[in-house]
């Protein structure tokens, strides 16, 4: 819980340190695709009801990778990854 806490702190409060961590060029098909398991879904407060944030885990790694995935009906679902593994 305390590294969904502070994704969200550095995505919102210091973006600069955030790209650090962002993943390029992946989505959440591909983390599983990798071996990775989807370990919870979470509303994101404060934003609309239609973006949440993926947590996956991976037991062979003990990678953590986190997504912020905003759905929408009509376009393709935009995402954001970050490595979030200490």
């Amino acid at each position: 819980m305390k590294r969904i806490a502070l994704l969200i702190l550095m995505m919102f409060f210091n973006s600069s340190h955030a790209n650090e961590f962002k993943l390029s060029n992946i989505n959440p098909s591909d983390l599983v695709r990798k071996g990775f398991i989807l370990h919870s879904v979470t509303p994101m407060e404060g934003e609309s009801s239609r973006t949440m944030l993926y947590t996956f885990t991976n037991p062979s790694t003990k990678k953590i990778v986190s997504c912020v995935v905003e759905l929408f009906d009509i376009s393709a679902d935009l995402h954001i990854c970050y490595d979030v593994t200490q």
